[in-house]
């Protein structure tokens, strides 16, 4: 027996619950032909009507065809959710556990939204609708969401999460001192830098849960090298000074570990030797990576693309009864989403169909 088929043997042998689950999930993803008519939609109604015949069919029969873009990625990430978390509770408690730690990634996401609304100026009910209460009932934590909406302003904000020890305090009190350095990047590092709250805490329960599983491992530290790559290219897109960058990196794997050195490099230099990663060799086949304006802008519309190779990989190395698979199909199933989101969110906003397709059609 090959070593790949001794270690899906190992897997189906102590996950067997795991396969068809993972495989659930899977079967609702929509595959390159959906994603390539979305991009390629000649308007809204397409784009509604392609969704239609989807898994995501009793989102838009929610709404019909009069849908705003906050309403519209709050149901779509809601379908999520739901998926990740009808596979958890089929799935062996460690592998539960995971993917409902997984879970605090939308609450980040709630931080976020309520962090962007009060520097915009919006005030409690038009936050309140942006967020998405569903995944706090899930997780049993609606009463963190009641309590941070009721923030005045950032400051107060940062105060509400330090009281809770919320995972994403320490990060957030990070991100008020690059905004007061550049109050200009207020949106941009919200959006981009409190994402290390969520990460480190997977990788932490991963840790604690399963020790060296190979399989769990190489997800998780795939997906914390795109956040550190974001990080990596941001900073320097910025101009930070190397001792702010540092508080947001996560110290695993090798853009991780290797980050103070790989700061001071040119970008030929970091993308030279980051060029087998996966997702640095997808961006190099898209992007102007010797034009760190035009790397960074590409890196967030190839996660999907890049990230659908390493699922792949995970299936064909470990087998869909692997507890790696799981946190890999389902991660891919929120950039799935996310991808949605952005295509639905480009037609309600006007923007023309060839500035779409150009943009867009990297991720096919």
């Amino acid at each position: 027996m090959s070593s790949t088929g001794g270690i899906h043997s190992n897997y189906l042998l102590f996950f067997t619950p795991l396969g068809p689950r993972t495989r659930g999930v899977k079967a609702k993803l929509l595959g390159r032909e959906k994603l390539s008519a979305l991009i390629y939609a000649e308007s809204l109604d397409d784009v509604v009507n392609i969704l239609r015949d989807t898994s995501y069919r009793a989102v838009v029969e929610k709404f019909g065809k009069e849908f705003t873009s906050s309403e519209f990625m709050r149901e779509v990430k809601t379908a999520v959710i739901k998926d990740i978390v009808d596979l958890a509770l089929m799935c062996p408690i460690a592998t539960r556990t995971t993917l409902i730690t997984y879970l605090l990634k939308f609450e980040v996401d709630n931080v976020k939204t309520i962090a962007k609304g009060l520097h915009e100026g919006k005030d409690r009910r038009d936050i309140e609708k942006l967020v998405n209460v569903y995944v706090e009932e899930v997780l049993g934590r609606r009463h963190v969401l009641a309590y941070i909406l009721g923030a005045r302003d950032l400051e107060d904000l940062g105060a509400k999460l330090k009281e809770l020890a919320h995972p994403a305090a320490e990060f957030f009190e990070h991100i008020m001192k690059l905004i007061k350095l550049k109050p200009e990047l207020t949106l941009c590092a919200i959006d981009t830098l409190l994402d290390r709250a969520y990460l480190e805490r997977l990788y932490n329960t991963i840790m604690g849960i399963y020790g060296r599983d190979v399989s769990i491992l190489h997800v998780i530290r795939c997906m914390i090298n795109y956040y550190n790559l974001n990080i990596l290219l941001r900073g320097k897109l910025w101009n930070l000074p190397l001792e702010l960058v540092n508080e947001f990196v996560i110290k695993v794997g090798y853009i991780g570990t290797n980050f103070t050195r790989l700061y001071a490099e040119t970008l030929t230099r970091i993308f030279d030797e980051l060029s087998t990663d996966p997702v640095v060799s997808t961006l190099m086949s898209v992007a102007r990576v010797s034009e760190i304006e035009n790397a960074v802008q590409y890196l967030s519309l190839i996660n999907f693309k890049a990230f659908s190779k390493i699922a792949s990989e995970i299936l064909a190395r470990y087998g869909e009864f692997a507890p790696g698979a799981a946190l890999a199909i389902s991660h891919l199933k929120d950039l799935e989403s996310d991808l949605i989101v952005s295509i639905t969110n480009a037609f309600i906003e006007g923007i023309p169909k060839d500035l779409i397709r150009k943009y867009l059609s990297v991720v096919l």
